[in-house]
């Protein structure tokens, strides 16, 4: 594994961690997440090809979001780095989903994976916990946003029959013992303005029928029912789409790399390169 930097459009800098060299796949990470998260995916598809995964905005060695953030300013920021690497194949998750199909709409993308992706088609992606989420990010209150973003996002974790308290308790658990929870202080933030570009950005699933590369469009089985219900009505458009729900996985799926993942990522990257 190589870290470097790439410079941005606007004079900021992306944190770079390429795993193999030369022209490959460029991962995209999703919201209150950090490049490290995709280690072990990138490790795993890096057996076939060059795979590059940056810090996007509002992450540790990265510059912040600009204030007149957008997604113009994601898909900027990811041409860089496939600028960068020569890369020409993109893979995005959640967020990064998002990020990656408004980058096929540009002609420098060869091929396009996405998994459990959320642009927010017909609103689909749940949005109401926004105020009381960027209220505890305000506050400080890390822990507490942490929670409340992900019983707000997940319909499973919202329905758990564990307690608020023992929740929170996990929360702050997860937090001092996990590469991931230990990053959460430093992503919030830019979660916040995150989802309040999902919330604001509510496209129709014809948007995407301009993206003429193949696109694969995968969700997991065992994620909540909107990344599926975005999957198919995204991939119902695409020219070139093919929508396949990964058997067994969630969507913290990409932190573990499960085999029948990684398969079918390998497989249709390596045809596009």
């Amino acid at each position: 594994m190589r870290q470097h930097t790439v410079e941005t459009a606007d004079g900021g800098h992306l944190r770079v961690f390429s795993f193999g060299d030369g022209p490959g796949v460029v991962l995209v990470c999703g919201t209150n997440t950090v490049a490290p998260t995709y280690f072990r995916t990138a490790r795993r598809l890096s057996k076939g090809l060059s795979v590059h995964v940056y810090d996007r905005r509002g992450r540790p060695g990265s510059s912040l979001q600009p204030e007149d953030y957008s997604l113009h300013t994601e898909v900027a920021d990811l041409g860089r780095v496939m600028e960068a690497t020569g890369s020409s194949m993109v893979f995005g998750h959640s967020y990064g989903g998002a990020v990656a199909l408004e980058a096929g709409l540009q002609p420098s993308v060869r091929r396009i994976a996405v998994y459990d992706a959320v642009p927010n088609i017909g609103g689909a992606v749940p949005t109401r916990f926004l105020p009381e989420f960027e209220s505890a990010v305000q506050r400080g209150d890390v822990h507490r946003a942490v929670s409340i973003l992900g019983k707000g996002i997940s319909a499973k974790l919202s329905n758990s029959p564990l307690p608020d308290p023992v929740f929170h308790a996990m929360v702050r658990i997860l937090a001092i013992s996990t590469r991931k929870g230990r990053a959460w202080k430093s992503t919030v933030h830019s979660a916040v303005n995150e989802l309040a570009l999902l919330d604001a950005h509510r496209p129709p699933a014809e948007r995407y029928a301009g993206i003429s590369v193949p696109v694969l469009v995968l969700y997991g089985s065992d994620s909540d029912v909107f990344y599926a219900v975005i999957a198919q009505a995204l991939s119902a458009q695409l020219l070139h789409g093919r929508c396949t729900a990964v058997a067994g996985a969630d969507h913290g799926a990409l932190d573990r790399a499960p085999g029948g993942l990684i398969s079918q990522l390998s497989d249709f990257l390596a045809d596009g390169s």
